[in-house]
């Protein structure tokens, strides 16, 4: 019979192995002296519960040590998630040197929560990577850090680090264009001097965000924690949110021109409500998209906050409000108020999503107006809050609201 497998061409043989599991890869060296050894020269190497059998996961740091001794030629990416498994995470630091020398641009590591990794200083010389994502990791930049030179997405979740750490990470990696940061602990400050950033997505408890050099963002996403809902240990550092003095946000704000996604959630409303610098923000001539949540209709500053970000977005397309409507010391009076929104029209919004309501009147008066002054309107989803009675009265008083738009048609999304 003819051996067709052991005629396959080199790269064919490569672009099966990268698609196969690393455990199916191994395997693959019975099929013919052809492919003895042919997995150990693949440069993707993963290691996570899709890719090794649950039953071997007790042992999955020596599968690593062996896989990593029998492979020869570059690695260009390497996963690990050792989040159940690892109960020694030295044996990491012998894997990252070997790394190291590999011509590794794309490493992902993943850790038991409840047990961060101290990074070892020599994942901070890998100078060719180009996607960096680590996860309960605790950070410490050596001494000399020239910064990953080639980096062009990073995504930290659950770490350790300083104010001064972080900084210096962003600002030594130039060629930085995505960047996560999500539940971190040790920097409240957050600096970005990045000049290629184009997409930055925040969601932890911080006291500030300076973008000092980030020109060309495009997609900003940020979520402020309640201090409330994380472990009380007495940092100083977590002052409450009424002291706005701190808070140089809507500053920042004023420094990305071509933002075209915006996403403040959580408490970032509330962070915002006492600002002065509401009223100064720039046209966005680029903003499309607007995603706002625990949005309080009942809190006078809240409503401000939304007329605001409207009127700087004159070609804003979709229009997303997750309402939290609670009584305030600061009851709204009307939605929309004021000679300067008398001819205020939504000209290209085609999205309207409008989730948790009570049916309370600024909720309402938000429906009616866009309704009756967004001539390109297509859709509206509304959402009720579960806590709503008369679901039937709300939605007859929204369907008699006028609409500027005969295209525009109402989905419930219950």
């Amino acid at each position: 019979m003819e051996d067709r497998i052991s005629t396959l061409p080199s790269n064919i043989i490569e672009a099966i192995l990268l698609r196969l599991p690393i455990a199916d890869a191994v395997r693959s060296s019975v099929l013919s002296s052809r492919w003895r050894y042919e997995w150990s020269t693949i440069p993707h190497l993963i290691f996570d519960k899709h890719s090794v059998p649950l039953s071997l996961h007790y042992k999955l740091d020596k599968i690593v040590d062996q896989v990593l001794l029998l492979h020869s030629g570059p690695i260009h990416k390497f996963v690990f998630d050792g989040s159940a498994c690892l109960e020694d995470c030295s044996v990491v630091n012998r894997w990252i040197t070997v790394l190291s020398r590999n011509s590794l641009k794309e490493l992902v590591l993943r850790f038991c929560p409840d047990r961060i990794y101290k990074l070892p200083s020599t994942l901070f010389f890998c100078k060719g990577i180009v996607i960096l994502e680590l996860h309960d990791c605790e950070f410490r930049l050596p001494r000399v850090f020239e910064g990953f030179g080639s980096l062009c997405t990073l995504s930290l979740e659950n770490v350790v680090i300083s104010d001064n750490d972080f900084a210096t990470l962003i600002s030594k990696c130039s060629l930085l264009e995505k960047v996560a940061f999500m539940d971190f602990y040790g920097c409240s400050r957050l600096r970005f001097n990045a000049p290629n950033l184009r997409e930055l997505i925040i969601d932890g408890l911080f006291e500030d965000i300076y973008l000092e050099n980030t020109p060309d963002l495009a997609i900003l996403s940020v979520g402020l924690d309640d201090a409330d809902d994380l472990d009380d240990e007495g940092d100083s550092d977590n002052e409450d949110l009424e002291n706005k003095e701190h808070y140089n946000f809507m500053t920042s704000l004023n420094a990305v021109p071509k933002i075209e996604n915006l996403s403040l959630r959580h408490n970032m409303l509330e962070l915002l409500a006492g600002d002065s610098l509401l009223d100064r923000l720039p046209t966005y001539s680029y903003l499309k998209k607007l995603y706002l949540t625990c949005v309080n209709f009942e809190d006078t500053k809240h409503i401000a906050i939304l007329r605001c970000l409207f009127r700087s977005a004159p070609v804003l397309e979709e229009l997303t409000i997750e309402a939290d409507s609670v009584d305030s010391s600061n009851p709204a009076a009307s939605f929309w108020e004021g000679k300067e929104c008398a001819d205020f029209r939504f000209n290209h919004l085609r999205y309207l999503t409008v989730t948790e309501i009570l049916g309370v009147g600024p909720e309402m008066e938000l429906i009616e107006f866009v309704l009756a002054n967004s001539p390109v309107l297509e859709t509206l989803f509304i959402r009720l809050d579960n806590d709503v009675c008369d679901e039937v009265k709300i939605y007859k008083q929204i369907m008699r609201f006028r609409r500027a738009s005969t295209r525009a048609e109402i989905i419930n999304l219950d």
